[in-house]
């Protein structure tokens, strides 16, 4: 159906209640589910054997005067800067904190006692230098948990800490840089879910908008808002002048139609604003289709009418 409307969720609560305020709209409205795998490759090692790699790296690119060369080198310069910052953090924590000691206070808070997210640049940038650290800790096995909180469970030497970077952030390293450094390159899956909300074409009929108004702007979501919107817009005053040439003639073919509005420039707002219409025969022929599928329009595809309640 083309003119049903999909809005992706990652929250099924918040696709629940769209669809929720939707059928309060009289508008049909179904949830599903999809499910995906998010893979990545992952490079781990001590800091001192990926700082050695990437160093290695640059020093191969300046001798080979490779194409792009200063801005791969740029790229890898400040993977080892941020890997050189968590390296400071992780001795840090170790001069400030003994073995037994409660750490990761905020991370702890939101993860597991389901705590509010920092809403200030301040304490966002605290929290993700917190999430950073627990990060490290927990990949070299650093980390206890009680009811309370996360453990620093031992301290070890920062230059033997093992850390990691993913590998689509980076150009590809060579195989005998990771050979030689002993890097371990880990291909790592991760499943994520989505909530589709999908409407029926009975959606482009909607005039009320301000409860889904509301309801975006309350959750924040900015993904695909915009688009919704646009999209309702345009299949609106695409259905309606269809509608109008078929009341004003009593009758048209859905051959004339597709020739009426494979380009056509509708005007909207007074005329202040228009609408191009480009579409396929196979596009205005799916508006048909649905317009018959909701009871708005009937007849032979060589004499469409609209149906007079």
């Amino acid at each position: 159906m083309v003119l049903e409307e999909e809005i992706w969720f990652s929250s099924e609560e918040e696709a629940q209640e769209c669809a929720r305020i939707f059928k309060g709209l009289n508008v049909s409205v179904h949830i599903r589910t999809k499910v995906d795998l998010d893979n990545r490759v992952i490079y781990k090692a001590p800091y001192t054997a990926l700082k050695g790699v990437l160093e290695e790296e640059i020093s191969w690119i300046q001798e080979e005067n490779q194409e792009d060369g200063d801005e791969i080198t740029q790229v890898f310069q400040d993977l080892i800067t941020d890997l050189s910052e968590d390296r400071g953090l992780l001795e840090k924590t170790f001069s400030e904190h003994n073995p037994g000691d409660h750490i990761g206070i905020k991370v702890f808070d939101v993860l597991i006692n389901d705590g509010v997210i920092p809403d200030t640049e301040e304490s966002m940038d605290a929290f993700l230098k917190e999430a950073t650290l627990t990060r490290i800790l927990e990949l070299n096995n650093l980390l206890d948990l009680d009811e309370q909180g996360m453990i620093l469970s031992n301290t070890i030497s920062p230059d033997d800490a093992v850390m990691s970077f993913f590998g689509d952030d980076i150009p590809p390293l060579r195989e005998e840089s990771l050979k030689k450094w002993n890097i371990i390159r880990s291909l790592e899956a991760k499943d994520t879910f989505s909530f589709i909300v999908t409407t029926g074409p009975d959606v482009v009929f909607l005039e009320e908008l301000t409860d889904l108004e509301d309801f975006f702007e309350r959750i924040e979501y900015d993904e695909n808002t915009n688009l919704f919107f646009i999209n309702l817009q345009v299949k609106q005053v695409l259905v309606a002048e269809i509608l109008s040439i078929i009341q004003n003639e009593g009758h048209r073919s859905k051959d004339e139609l597709i020739t009426d509005f494979m380009h056509r420039t509708l005007p909207i707002e007074d005329e202040k604003l228009h609408i191009g219409l480009h579409l396929s025969p196979g596009y205005i022929e799916g508006v048909l289709s649905d317009l018959k599928k909701i009871g708005i329009l009937k007849g032979k595809d060589s004499k469409l009418k609209i149906v007079i309640s």
